[in-house]
């Protein structure tokens, strides 16, 4: 069973924060124990999100914003609300509902973005309650939920749904899941736990009230609770993306040769959507990421909110640089890529691609495309072919740096940049995939060591690296390099290596470039100054 979907996994979420592990899974995570905490009328009290001294969370909960997500998700805010970043002020003071965080030993800490979180609620009726889960960050934005209140499940956000408990529930099973699928609401899965008189329906979209309210009226039903997807309800769990081989197979032999086109076949797929519906979810995808590295030329040094850069990406677009050093093609992509980056640590609203933190890699390309003659056509064909190699990667690894290091962000973003830079310029899928294959060459054992936990000390020099690295890449296999080493076989290095890196060197802020005499000084400068 697979879940990864290109718009969700790879060239997604669209979030706000520096770090897709440390700021969109905690938001959607929170969001969804929130909507099925308080699935009949509950109010919110108290709310305590608790992180492992061992864990990557910890060190970097603050500077990373991962309180601030927590926060909002558990507020019901949406990404787009004006005031998202005035939310954990307003809760830590008891505004709505309390809110703190706990480093704690957690009973279970057997992933670095491990977190309880725990909810005291008031019911309709006026009784207390407290629900207890747990779950994970996995990268990427990807996460899992997988108790609630002792009971193990597995909670993905990939689809809506629906828990109903009774005995005579359980029994009923199919039944129940008729009267919730209706009309075009497609059941998506179903699982029954007997031990809890539990069953577990995954649906497109959340029922009705009115059908909910049925449901729970029966006699022989003690709960229901529901909650909506986190993005793009999956409906097509088979596995599509463990192999390139298999990828281009499906280029060659029902694509006419194309690997964008396959792209777009595979997810209207995973999706359960029109072709024509999916590719308009594509360019939107693009033009979003095109209008974030434009907000972030057009930004204010006033509002810079970053603790050791400024603002540096109109300077570097603008610059007049030395004849044949580069080429304008590459100095946009450069300058587009800091854009994006510097949007993203100000809090404004981006697209992780695969990454918060490589979120500038993917536009920053596709920003010099479309300065250099490629349309936005060309364009979202190219973002396509990007995420299909990036899915690839998330079916054998992970977007964590926390498990893998930079290797597995700016390294698997640069190589996802490549393909469609050789998309762009007329390559075959092969080709699309050995310009990746170079990029992972040139990145495995890249350590993740952001200066102070802030996304910002190397990672936007990272990204400025990523971009140099997908058009190299893309140059030199369009001119007939071989890259020799299979794609698949790359990324399994790029994670065994990335698992066999020391902790501190995985997202800690503890070694590397944050541990240089010069990075501790700029830390304990600005943390004296605060």
């Amino acid at each position: 069973m697979q879940e990864i979907s290109l718009l969700n996994s790879v060239i997604g979420p669209v979030m706000r924060g520096p770090s897709s592990s440390h700021c969109a899974a905690p938001y959607m995570m929170a969001k969804l124990v929130r909507e099925l905490s308080c699935s009949n009328g509950e109010v919110l009290e108290k709310a305590v999100v608790r992180f492992d001294p061992r864990g990557s969370f910890a060190p970097c909960y603050k500077a990373q914003s991962s309180d601030e997500n927590f926060a909002a998700g558990l507020y019901g805010a949406k990404l787009t609300d004006a005031d998202y970043r005035e939310i954990l002020g307003r809760v830590e003071r008891g505004e709505g509902f309390q809110f703190a965080v706990e480093v704690t030993e957690l009973d279970n800490n057997n992933h670095p973005n491990r977190v309880d979180i725990e909810l005291i609620l008031r019911g309709r009726d006026g009784d207390a309650r407290t629900d207890i889960y747990t779950g994970a960050s996995v990268g990427g934005g990807m996460y899992y939920i997988d108790s609630m209140n002792g009971e193990a499940l597995f909670m993905t956000g990939k689809t809506a749904t629906v828990f109903v408990w009774g005995g005579g529930a359980v029994s009923d099973a199919d039944q129940i899941a008729s009267l919730l699928a209706t009309g075009e609401n497609r059941l998506l899965g179903m699982s029954v736990d007997q031990k809890h008189n539990r069953v577990e329906i995954s649906l497109q979209s959340v029922p009705s009230a009115d059908c909910l309210a049925g449901i729970a009226a029966r006699d022989d039903v003690r709960d229901v609770r529901f909650a909506d997807a986190s993005q793009y309800p999956v409906c097509a769990m088979d596995d599509l993306f463990s192999t390139s081989d298999a990828v281009i197979a499906v280029a060659d032999q029902d694509e006419g040769g194309s690997i964008a086109d396959a792209a777009l076949a595979l997810e209207a797929r995973r999706l359960g959507l029109s072709r024509e519906a999916t590719r308009i979810l594509f360019r939107e995808r693009c033009e979003l990421m095109l209008r974030v590295v434009a907000e972030g030329f057009d930004a204010k040094p006033e509002d810079n909110v970053m603790r050791f850069l400024t603002l540096r990406a109109r300077k570097v677009r603008d610059a007049n640089l030395p004849g044949g050093l580069g080429g304008p093609v590459l100095q946009d992509a450069i300058a587009g890529a800091l854009s994006a980056m510097e949007r993203d640590s100000n809090r404004g609203l981006v697209c992780a691609a695969p990454t918060a933190g490589s979120a500038g890699v993917v536009p920053g390309t596709l920003y010099g495309l479309i300065r250099h003659g490629i349309d936005i056509e060309g364009a979202t064909d190219a973002l396509q072919v990007m995420a299909l190699i990036g899915a690839v990667f998330a079916a054998r690894g992970t977007f964590a740096a926390e498990c893998g290091g930079c290797s597995v962000e700016t390294g698997a973003s640069a190589a996802m940049a490549a393909a469609g830079v050789a998309q762009a310029y007329g390559g075959s899928a092969r080709q699309c995939f050995d310009a990746a294959s170079m990029c992972l060459m040139n990145t495995l054992g890249l350590v993740c060591d952001p200066v102070g936990g802030d996304v910002e000390i190397p990672c936007h020099a990272r990204n400025v690296a990523g971009v140099s690295h997908a058009f190299s890449s893309a140059m030199a296999v369009l001119a007939g390099f071989d890259a020799v080493l299979g794609y698949d076989e790359l990324v399994d290095q790029t994670v065994k290596i990335g698992a066999m890196m020391h902790p501190d060197l995985r997202c800690t802020a503890r070694g590397g470039c944050a541990a240089t005499k010069t990075a501790l000084r700029m830390v304990e400068a600005v943390t004296q100054g605060a």
